[in-house]
């Protein structure tokens, strides 16, 4: 069983498309017809799915909370969480990043050196970011590890080592998702549940791995978003759709990783961005 990070993350880095702000337009969806709808039996579950890429098209407030867990065979489970507040005016986007694992080792070194922090491992792990549509991204002092006298720093310190933009996932992502999904026989209804105070229609299904290699490649690379790496083996997808067609959950899961996708706040995201007195230029 192959180990591998999620693309989303590096160690104290954040990575994020920002194509919900200015970046690249959403690619067209793939059609869905009525027709397809009303073939053989779950033709309700389809109608959901056809309205899955017009509903998340543009999209351009909402907050996105990513958990996500990468399996090792020698070392266990690892968790990491990222919230994602996407906000149209002004444009940026706050992303909050949780790596306990981070926080652990953090502690370890520190007694090696015999310091001591007052901090717990996932305070430590913590890592706060600010990028707006325009300028170079705010880095978070909150645990007071930056070089600064002040609440946020601006540059690309702690931005390192970072995976490129364009292997991270993000909302407009979704019309690909939609592509996959919508063409996946196994798709079945399995109740309903309500999602941040919304009503939603689960479904279940799967792909194998050889449906998987055999999809066209930006809907093979939005998966391999999602899980981090190379796809592989089969995949479990549980959608929880709102009557509206938009995905207020989705869970995705292959052999190495179990990534869960929950959206809220839509169209009421904000946040303060800080004024120049709490930044330090680096």
């Amino acid at each position: 069983m192959k180990t591998r990070v999620p693309a989303f993350f590096a160690a104290g880095a954040l990575t994020l498309s920002l194509a919900a702000c200015g970046g690249d337009e959403p690619a067209e969806p793939e059609e869905t017809t009525d027709a397809a709808a009303e073939e053989g039996e779950g033709g309700g579950v389809l109608s959901l799915l056809a309205d899955l890429a017009s509903t998340t098209e543009e999209v351009d407030n909402y907050t996105m909370d990513i958990a996500v867990t990468t399996t090792d065979p020698e070392f266990g489970d690892s968790e990491v969480t990222m919230t994602y507040e996407v906000m149209d005016d002004p444009e940026a986007v706050q992303v909050t990043m949780v790596m306990p694992d981070l926080g652990e080792m953090f502690l370890g070194l520190a007694e090696l050196s015999g310091e001591s922090s007052d901090l717990t491992a996932e305070e430590l792990g913590t890592s706060i970011f600010i990028i707006p549509a325009e300028g170079e991204p705010l880095v978070s002092n909150h645990n007071g590890n930056l070089d600064v006298p002040t609440e946020w720093a601006r540059g690309a310190s702690g931005m390192e080592g970072a995976p490129s933009p364009e292997n991270t996932f993000d909302a407009s992502d979704l019309s690909d998702i939609a592509g996959v999904v919508a063409g996946i026989e196994t798709f079945e209804e399995a109740g309903s549940e309500e999602i941040n105070g919304v009503g939603t229609t689960r479904v279940d299904g799967s792909l194998t791995g050889e449906e998987i290699d055999a999809l066209p490649e930006e809907q093979r690379s939005a998966l391999n978003k999602l899980t981090g790496g190379s796809l592989e083996g089969a995949m479990n997808i549980s959608l929880w759709i709102a009557d509206d067609g938009f995905p207020m959950r989705m869970d995705f899961a292959d052999d190495v990783s179990d990534v869960s996708i929950v959206f809220s706040a839509l169209g009421e995201t904000s946040f303060e961005m800080p004024s120049e007195d709490q930044i330090t230029d680096q």
